[in-house]
């Protein structure tokens, strides 16, 4: 079988307009996708960066796949949260990207979103932090279904990560 080792760290945020940030990640594959090690999903610290920001979070990733197919690769999921004056944990944005499937080092800037509604919801969001969120954030690693959202862009997240592939070129998965 082909394998494909990710290694790397959701690093920081950048252009969010909560200074205190924390990042649910979950990583999705097809059916021809075995996961042998490591864990798909988790959730980082709370970082507070008054001065620049830019919360760091530095927070470790580290998987190992085994595949027949380069169909439904792995992509990550993100789900970015703030805490706001009055101590509350709100939804901010959501944020797709797929992992690249080339060996060495890569720098992912992973652009992050949040659905916009009718007025109401956008008076919620504005004076009470109500921002709308998707019933199964799932949805959004099939491209297909996410072109009937209206969106607004929200801040950044930057992710580091190593690629080690091994045994592609036996399995017809040329790169």
């Amino acid at each position: 079988m082909a394998e494909l080792h990710v290694i790397g760290r959701i690093s920081s945020a950048k252009d969010f307009k909560q200074p205190q940030l924390l990042c649910k990640w979950s990583f999705h594959t097809g059916n021809g996708w075995k996961i042998i090690n490591g864990s798909e999903e988790g959730q980082s610290q709370e970082s507070f960066d008054t001065y620049t920001n830019e919360p760091i979070w530095d927070h470790p990733i580290d998987l190992h796949y085994t595949t027949q197919t380069l169909q439904n690769s792995p992509k990550l999921l993100l789900q970015i949260f703030c805490r706001d004056t009055h101590g509350r944990i709100l939804f901010v944005s959501y944020g797709t990207c797929n992992i690249p499937l080339s060996p060495g080092e890569h720098s992912i800037e992973c652009h992050t979103w949040k659905p916009v509604g009718n007025w109401k919801d956008r008076l919620r969001d504005r004076f009470l932090g109500i921002t709308l969120q998707l019933k199964s954030p799932n949805v959004l690693v099939n491209s297909l279904d996410r072109f009937e959202l209206l969106t607004e862009s929200m801040g950044t997240v930057k992710i580091e990560l190593h690629i080690l592939t091994r045994n592609f070129e036996k399995y017809g998965c040329h790169l």
